[in-house]
């Protein structure tokens, strides 16, 4: 299986490096063949990256799977492989379209450093990743806008603004390999409604988590399935992709209530009959009110979560306030941004009422590093996630060049309720830096991302590790990514 799997990519690989070009449109990429009214397009997404962690746990170490060997230093490499190919048969004035993907993935030399690695055992996997089929309007309701109704069933992506709530549906890590590059994003059973019309746009969604407890040894995510509704507001920054894209929305306000009717609970205990209900806005907010207000944007969100059912009762919030400002007159158009975050969290397991807040399926987001991913060593190698967090983060982005960015982000994350009952009484978590630089080559559809970083943990996060000198160094981090989209 190993040697199949390796061999399969070299090939694939070999074939993305033939001198062949996507379509020149907006919407569109890879490699279109017509027959007829029908369309079929060849796709493929490729990753390969190399990873470095010193002083893993901040000098604690990182246990390896199936052994007592503990490292003080981690070094791998993760890559992955995903052909795809999309149909669209245009049938009069509307189309039906589906679209199936593989995905390999592997783990290759020490594995991943949390304090028990999930990849040390080189994991590889081969399995579907997209499996879909939907129906767009096209011109049938043409005074709506072109497709302005899109339905569509089975294993797909799905988000809902910047991926505060819902992004990433899948699990990385374990058997599944590739757990810090993570390309799997996909939804299990959904059946999605979009109305794309502007400027108000709408979307009613059945998801549920791509789980199996078997493959991953009893460590996936908990089974979910939830139902629920998202509209929003908005102003398109190009043409009306707006309708289509987040990326593509100048400005937008936007609310979304869902529920979950159903979930394990001996994973997660109080997700079983979770209502969870968000208020969003971001963007160019007061651009209307003049040239002084262009290079200015806001983004916030506020989320509750409540559950009523008994054994099972939960009072949660999350919100966030984001302002940036952009010096659109200086070379290199520098960009700085300054976030706090509040995840709240829960240190009474004794009162019957749960106040953390579930993450749900966040994950890196479309607004790029530092979105929903806080940290690159906080985010992988910290238990907690976005929850019982209270997070500063600041950000200072640079263009030197249409092709290049780099910038720099440094994080305060502090508790909101320290685990007394375990020991832990300060607050304080970590903090931490990191240096990255993007780079979209000359090559179409490659680029090479690199990151540095470095964390101190906390007298909290010290606490939580066991009181010990051991676990009082700085942990540093080193990775670069090699990614290709065709």
């Amino acid at each position: 299986m190993r040697n199949r799997l390796l061999c399969t990519a070299a090939a694939l690989f070999a074939f993305v490096a033939l001198p062949v070009h996507a379509e020149d449109d907006h919407d569109k990429r890879g490699l279109t063949h017509s027959i007829g009214d029908l369309d079929l397009t060849l796709t493929l997404d490729a990753g390969f990256g190399l990873f470095s962690v010193a002083n893993a746990q901040h000098g604690l170490g990182s246990l390896s799977y199936r052994s007592d060997e503990r490292a003080g230093g981690r070094a791998w490499s993760e890559g992955f492989i995903a052909p795809g190919l999309a149909a669209d048969w245009h049938a009069g004035d509307s189309s039906v379209y589906g679209g199936f993907k593989l995905l390999g993935s592997a783990t290759r030399g020490q594995g991943d450093a949390q304090r028990n690695s999930s990849t040390s055992d080189q994991p590889e996997a081969l399995g579907v990743e997209d499996a879909y089929l939907g129906w767009k309007s096209g011109l049938t309701f043409a005074s709506l806008g072109e497709d302005a109704i899109d339905i569509s069933a089975g294993r797909q992506p799905f988000s809902v603004g910047d991926g505060f709530l819902l992004v990433d549906g899948t699990a990385e890590g374990q058997r599944r390999a590739a757990y810090v590059m993570g390309p799997r994003a996909s939804f299990d059973r959904t059946a999605i409604l979009k109305l794309n019309t502007e400027p108000v746009r709408a979307d009613l969604f059945h998801l549920e988590g791509n789980v199996d407890q078997r493959f991953m040894r009893a460590g996936d995510a908990a089974a979910t399935s939830l139902y629920g509704g998202n509209i929003e507001w908005f102003a398109s920054s190009h043409k009306d992709h707006g309708r289509f894209e987040y990326e593509e929305r100048q400005w937008y306000v936007g609310f979304t209530a869902l529920t979950v009717y159903e979930a394990d609970t001996g994973v997660s205990a109080n997700r079983d009959g979770l209502d969870v209900y968000a208020l969003r806005a971001g963007g160019a907010l007061l651009s209307s009110l003049g040239e002084a207000f262009r290079d200015f944007a806001l983004y916030s969100e506020l989320g509750l979560q409540r559950n009523d059912e008994t054994g099972r009762k939960s009072r949660a919030q999350a919100w966030y306030v984001e302002p940036q400002y952009s010096f659109s007159g200086l070379p290199w158009t520098p960009r700085v941004s300054y976030r706090y975050a509040h995840f709240s969290g829960d240190n009474n397991s004794n009162d019957g009422r749960n106040t953390a807040w579930d993450s749900l399926y966040t994950g890196g987001g479309a607004r790029g590093f530092g979105t929903w991913d806080l940290g690159e060593i906080y985010t992988r190698y910290t238990p907690g996630g976005n929850s019982n967090l209270n997070s500063h983060m600041t950000h200072v982005a640079l263009q030197p060049m249409e092709e290049l960015a780099v910038g720099a982000l440094f994080y305060r994350h502090f508790y909101d309720k320290p685990d007394t009952a375990n020991g832990v009484t300060s607050d304080d978590l970590l903090t931490e830096l990191n240096v990255y630089a993007q780079w979209d080559t000359p090559v179409p559809g490659l680029s090479v991302t690199s990151i540095l970083g470095a964390a101190k943990a906390g007298d909290g996060r010290r606490q939580a590790l066991g009181s010990t000198d051991a676990n009082d160094r700085k942990t540093y981090l080193g990775q670069i990514v090699f990614g290709y989209s065709f």
